[in-house]
């Protein structure tokens, strides 16, 4: 028996050397593949380089600063930034001019039950709106919590308008035009409706007030009526209004896109219309004349996949926008009458064709304040600085993180140096230098995580909601 056992072993023995020999000459047969494959691509490499001194392509470096053409890009107008105009934008570190000092803090503005979730300030920096869980929109003076005396940001809060939505609201924005002295604000939801709100924000003598007229301290606003909503089969993703123009561009995760016109038109409105307020209501005569948010849509684009962020660019002439599960931004003209669309990689310039494949969503859109660059937030501890309708990628912005889960949010300094942004891995705002692609400061003061950042286009105000369930706003020091 133990001679059969010591021949068995003995034939396993056997077994295992020849399979070893038939290992060792598929590792010797992929080795020489390896190194095929490794000439081949150095032959391929040097072949590209040829093809690009012959061309006079951009070389790796000016590719960096945001230098050549993109592919595809040769019909496209607005883009003849020449090399050196991009290298005078970014070649030196900012000067520190950027919002870093907290002035002043709303805690528990939705309720101390219920985070703030996103936030906007009106053109003349003075009007701060805020969307919440609780499917209110606050607008409020923020300014007064700046006066003197104690509690000045309970009486802001308290002296805020608020008016309630049909969901939470999950993006907000301000119109930057008035209409017929109304100012005007949209609220995207998370039932897939956009609210649109027209309000007076002067002080106004009660008696002047006309019944079905909501004030709360001196506010009068209108709200849209349901049949007047703009409405998605999903929820609303973003949101934003064309500068100097009442076209409202609004999209949702069912993959669409509606581009829609806001006009005012005045209308009288007595007991008997059944009118419901939103906020408070104050009856004094028995009808009033009243701002009113007439809606025609202008366009409605549908895409395969959800839309997460877009904003305008070139004047409000287009409309930059993300599909998720593509490899571009794309870029719709609103303004020609086919509406057409045309699509930049955010891989940078590829020779030779387009490539169609990144491992990561683009989240936020941020345009610079000469207009100029693009800033988009990533779901990949990324942040991407374009030049606006090119594929050309002048920074990539590290050290942060966001992920899947995350709510990657980016804004300016007024100044166009630096990048503000929030990250999943603490409570801080980071402070990117552009220049040098570097972090240089992160902004302590919230307790729970930033959801939403929005910045002045004029003067450096920032405005953060927390999950710590406050609302702060941010100037540069004086």
């Amino acid at each position: 028996m133990e001679l059969m056992g010591d021949i068995g072993l003995a034939d396993q023995l056997t077994s295992v050397r020849e399979e070893n020999k038939v290992l060792r000459a598929k590792v010797q047969e992929l080795t020489e593949k390896v190194k095929d494959l490794t000439l081949t691509n150095a032959q391929l490499l040097a072949e590209v380089e040829m093809y690009r001194n012959e061309n006079a392509l951009p070389s790796f470096s000016k590719l960096a600063l945001g230098g050549g053409k993109a592919f595809g890009d040769d019909n496209l107008q607005g883009n003849d930034m020449k090399d050196d105009e991009i290298d005078h934008h970014f070649i030196s570190s900012g000067d520190g001019t950027f919002a870093s000092e907290s002035v002043a803090t709303f805690p528990g503005i939705h309720g101390f039950s219920t985070n703030p979730l996103c936030c906007a300030l009106d053109e003349t920096d003075t009007i701060l709106a805020t969307g919440g869980a609780d499917g209110y929109v606050c607008i409020m003076r923020w300014g007064t919590a700046l006066m003197p005396g104690e509690n000045s940001s309970q009486r802001a809060m308290e002296e805020a308008a608020r008016v309630k939505c049909t969901a939470p609201v999950i993006c907000i924005g301000f119109a930057s035009f008035k209409m017929r002295g109304w100012d005007v604000l949209a609220a995207g939801c998370m039932d897939g409706s956009v609210h649109l709100i027209a309000y007076n924000h002067k002080v106004v003598e009660e008696e002047s007030l006309g019944q079905r007229r909501m004030m709360m301290r001196g506010w009068i606003l209108d709200v849209v009526g349901a049949e007047q909503k703009i409405k998605f089969a999903k929820y609303v993703k973003c949101l934003a209004f064309a500068p100097d123009s009442n076209v409202l561009a609004s999209a949702s995760a069912d993959g669409t896109i509606l581009l829609t016109k806001i006009t005012a038109t005045t209308t009288t409105r007595t007991m008997d219309d059944g009118y419901e307020d939103s906020v408070m209501m104050e009856e004094v005569d028995d009808s009033v004349t009243t701002g009113a948010i007439s809606l025609e849509q202008i366009k409605s684009i549908h895409l395969k996949g959800g839309v997460e962020a877009l904003c305008f660019v070139n004047g409000g002439n287009t409309l930059c926008f993300y599909e998720r599960d593509t490899s571009y931004l794309a870029y719709l003209d609103v303004k020609g009458e086919d509406f057409k669309i045309t699509k930049h990689s955010l891989n940078g310039d590829v020779t030779g064709g387009f490539d169609n494949h990144v491992s990561f969503a683009v989240m936020h859109l941020a345009l610079s304040p000469n207009g100029k660059y693009i800033c988009a937030a990533t779901d990949s501890s990324r942040n991407i600085i374009m030049q606006v309708q090119t594929s050309n990628i002048v920074r990539n912005l590290y050290g942060h993180k966001n992920d899947v889960y995350s709510q990657p949010r980016i804004a300016w300094s007024s100044n166009g140096q630096y990048i503000l942004g929030n990250t999943q891995e603490d409570n801080s705002i980071c402070v990117w230098d552009i220049a040098s692609s570097k972090m240089v400061r992160k902004l302590e003061g919230h307790g729970g995580q930033i959801r939403d950042i929005f910045s002045s286009k004029v003067v450096d105000t920032v405005v953060t909601v927390s999950y710590d369930k406050s609302v702060k706003v941010w100037l540069c020091p004086m």
